[in-house]
């Protein structure tokens, strides 16, 4: 299996984020995601990627910086330390272990949109990148798990695997492990987003063949020496959910630990469905999630659970959550989507393999969304828009935009005009001498 090296983006967010093995020393300290996310938008607004503060001319525009909270020393004194960031990717990579960063096609888009500015500058990961982009129904529970609950878990995943959904876990001991393993076991998929580092997960013998088997896959936020905390496994409860297209509770405690609180975060958010079980003997946190809004998971036989996602709001993990202003999520989707070089119709930096990673009209996902997505879009074309702005109005990241332009041309629901480049939904009665472009 061939390790994909970083990118340059994602070797200056190593540099600027990552620990590398290195204590603090003389109280330089890596960025925090806020921090990050401050001096990304700084970097955006100049037309600079992460990856240019690796050559001069991003070096020499930091003595501009000016952002509070974000110490000029302190961001050339990380930039400096390519030694510690070589030993450790070389370490990385003898496991098996892969890193991309917010700007690289592989991370996924849903992460930018239902975390915003939290979401994880850097993400570790062992397995098939693929994996990240499926959605899927997350399976969590608890550590503590009764039999009958584990039972529950792992016949929920062997159904999901039968139907070709991806399970998603917190690959935790009890109902997030049974359900990961069964679903692969059964010959299907699965992610499992660890609350600690991947030093060694990635080498452990009960994920060897699944992960060179391309089905599954296993990430975290932590680099790989991270050891568990209660506080990262808190964390790590959105990025489980993230990722997810429905969410499914087996058992909770009530108003107490992880699964509790992950799930009532998911229900405030109000971007996943939260289902629980309500069958058999059920526990009292799953009663609770009721009460505040959770849904019943459907009852056997599961014959069709892609029904549980069918009435959620068009998302595919590309959608910022109702209400959510556009000044809170548009910068965190458009970390990459800086003004395009004049004289082209896409950014320079959008790698060829980007749209496909990011949305391609040939993608399930990306199909099936855009027949969701058809009618808002004819909506905000009524008027002249360029590709940005109907990102923006959709909500989603420029090259799922484009995609979804682009098939919209081709079935001629939508007309191209160029010189700038734009689009104009088709109106039943098309004139017969359009007006001429606007220069």
């Amino acid at each position: 299996m061939t390790i994909p090296l970083p990118t340059p983006d994602t070797q200056a967010v190593l540099l600027l984020c990552a620990r590398l093995g290195q204590a603090d020393e003389n109280g330089l300290r890596p960025l925090a995601t806020r921090q990050y996310s401050a001096l990304a938008r700084w970097l955006r607004e100049r037309s600079l990627r992460p990856g240019d503060l690796l050559q001069s001319r991003g070096r020499e525009q930091l003595s501009e910086l000016l952002v509070a909270d974000v110490p000029r020393d302190a961001v050339e004194r990380l930039l400096d330390r390519g030694a510690a960031l070589a030993i450790m990717v070389e370490r990385w990579a003898s496991q098996g272990l892969w890193v991309i960063s917010r700007g690289d096609p592989a991370y996924p888009a849903r992460y930018k949109s239902y975390l915003g500015h939290a979401a994880p500058p850097l993400l570790y990961g062992v397995g098939a990148q693929e994996l990240l982009q499926s959605g899927g129904l997350a399976v969590v529970g608890s550590r503590h798990a009764t039999d009958e609950e584990l039972e529950f878990a792992r016949q929920v995943a062997v159904a999901c695997a039968e139907q070709h959904i991806p399970v998603i876990s917190g690959a935790a001991k009890g109902v997030d492990s049974e359900s990961m393993m069964a679903a692969v076991d059964r010959g299907g998929r699965s992610v499992g987003v660890l609350a600690e580092g991947l030093g060694k997960a990635a080498v452990a013998s009960q994920y060897h063949e699944a992960l060179l088997e391309g089905c599954l896959t296993l990430i975290s936020p932590y680099e790989p020496e991270a050891r568990w905390r209660v506080y990262t496994a808190m964390e790590r409860n959105k990025l489980i959910y993230g990722l997810a297209d429905a969410a499914l509770v087996v058992s909770s405690a009530a108003e107490n630990g992880g699964t509790w609180a992950g799930a009532t975060e998911a229900l405030k958010h109000g971007q996943v469905p939260v289902y629980v079980r309500s069958t058999g003997t059920i526990p009292a946190g799953n009663q609770r999630l009721l009460e505040a809004g959770a849904r019943k998971f459907p009852a056997e036989p599961w014959s069709d659970l892609r029904s549980v996602f069918e009435d959620q709001t068009v998302r595919t993990g590309l959608f910022v959550a109702d209400g959510a202003s556009e000044s809170a999520s548009t910068p965190a989707l458009q970390e990459t989507n800086l003004t395009p070089p004049q004289g082209t119709d896409e950014p320079r930096w959008l790698a060829p393999s980007a749209e496909s990673a990011a949305g391609s009209v040939d993608a399930p996902l990306a199909v099936d969304d855009y027949v969701r997505v058809l009618p808002m879009m004819l909506d905000v074309l009524r008027e002249e828009r360029q590709e940005r702005s109907v990102a923006e109005a959709l909500h989603v990241v420029p090259a799922q935009a484009k995609a979804w332009l682009k098939r919209a041309v081709a079935e001629g629901n939508v007309r191209r005009l160029t010189k700038p480049v734009r689009y104009v939904a088709v109106s039943e009665s098309m004139p017969l001498f359009p007006e001429k472009s606007k220069a």
